[in-house]
């Protein structure tokens, strides 16, 4: 079953052959569109396109809860209420990391109505037909969202916790309230990444005297997105192995919400993925180019485009197998290098440079068969049987994962 989040903005992703329409909507449940930043019409009519071929496809809309919907009149309504704006303790706007962009109080009612209203109005009288709900990135709990930290770019400035905290509070607000809004325009969802706490659980973060656990932020959306899902921030950032306790934590979440009822998109990057990102081909024609990030660890990722295809394929059954460890009905599989369409979420024609090979992987189409139970767990050894095939994973080394068909 398959879900995610990305850009439609590449030139050959257009209305005059809309294959990738087909191949999206034969393939996927739903996706959470990037807003084009410049022309947010373009994005409705995708909507519309997709949900013209298959109505029961759900279109999304993805906006970042931190700073906004990152469209240019987003931006310039953000610009205009600096009463809107995160202040650090000392009363300065505190601004989000390289892309310097004001981040939201959510726990001001008017930026909180605001922000959840864009997409409706951005949708405007098709919002009831065409759109599906909204994705929010940022909503998962740390202790200081708003500093101290530092990276390459600058530092963040102080926010005490008392005001870090009320800042989340409002987030969980905006949840609520969004799904209250999209559920009774059409039985929409809200969507929320790092909505699962694996990292905050790991790191035992407190939130109201609590460890912060699958349920803090779950309680306030729909559906946990988990991006980099074993790359990222699962796994060591020299070796490229994950990291076995918080893999453990990220297993049982996912399993405890989905057992509950909740929906869960797992967005994996093929094998020991980190930043920094290149396009591919290298020094190839702008607009017919996809985004991959590097490997860390032993194994170096190549550097030609037919090879970062192969290495997609060659790596599917590290995050495979895990997601069949999890998988029930309420789980769904992203597996792409980043996101933007070609990014190897879908295959593509070949005049196109996308991230995948030119046809599904094999493994999607072969019989699976239900599960014959849950999976078994043995210290950091993970098994699960369906009728068609056994699963392994061992979190304490990718390569360990096995899928046996059958």
């Amino acid at each position: 079953m398959l879900a995610g989040n990305w850009d439609i903005r590449s030139s050959y992703f257009n209305t005059s052959d809309l294959w990738w329409a087909h191949t999206i909507t034969s393939s996927y449940a739903g996706v959470a569109l990037n807003f084009n930043r410049w022309n947010t019409s373009i994005t409705v009519e995708q909507c519309a396109i997709m949900k013209q071929i298959k109505p029961a496809f759900k279109c999304l809309i993805y906006q970042n809860s931190e700073f906004g919907p990152q469209t240019d009149d987003s931006q310039a309504v953000i610009n205009a209420h600096p009463e809107w704006w995160i202040k650090d303790d000392a009363g300065h706007p505190v601004l989000h990391g390289a892309g310097k962009q004001y981040m939201l109080n959510h726990s001001r009612a008017d930026v909180r109505s605001w922000y959840n209203n864009y997409p409706i109005q951005v949708f405007g009288k098709k919002a009831k037909e065409l759109l599906d709900g909204i994705f929010n990135d940022g909503m998962g709990y740390t202790p200081d969202e708003f500093g101290p930290a530092c990276n390459a770019t600058g530092c963040w400035p102080k926010v005490n916790r008392a005001r870090n905290d009320a800042a989340f509070a409002g987030k969980m607000l905006l949840g609520d309230e969004a799904r209250t809004l999209y559920g009774n325009l059409n039985g929409g969802e809200v969507w929320g990444n790092a909505a699962l706490g694996v990292t905050a659980r790991y790191s035992n973060f407190t939130y109201k005297d609590q460890l912060v656990s699958w349920q803090t932020v779950m309680d306030h959306v729909d559906t946990g997105f988990l991006e980099g899902a074993l790359g990222m921030w699962y796994m060591n950032t020299t070796t490229g192995e994950w990291l076995p306790d918080e893999l453990e934590i990220w297993m049982e979440n996912i399993i405890n919400a989905s057992t509950a009822g909740k929906s869960v998109v797992l967005h994996f990057n093929p094998g020991p993925s980190f930043p920094p990102f290149t396009n591919y081909p290298i020094n190839g024609t702008p607009g017919n180019q996809f985004i991959a990030p590097t490997w860390v660890g032993p194994e170096k990722l190549p550097t030609t485009a037919a090879g970062i295809r192969q290495a997609a394929a060659d790596a599917l059954v590290t995050s495979l197998a895990p997601f069949l460890i999890v998988a029930n009905e309420h789980v769904f599989l992203q597996y792409a290098w980043f996101y933007e369409v070609q990014d190897g979420n879908i295959p593509c024609p070949s005049y196109i440079e996308c991230g995948m090979p030119e046809t599904w992987y094999p493994e999607f189409s072969k019989p699976l068969g239900p599960p014959t139970g849950p999976a078994a767990h043995n210290g950091y050894i993970w098994t699960r049987e369906f009728a068609h095939a056994s699963v392994y994973v061992d979190v304490r080394t990718r390569h360990s994962s096995k899928i046996t068909w059958h």
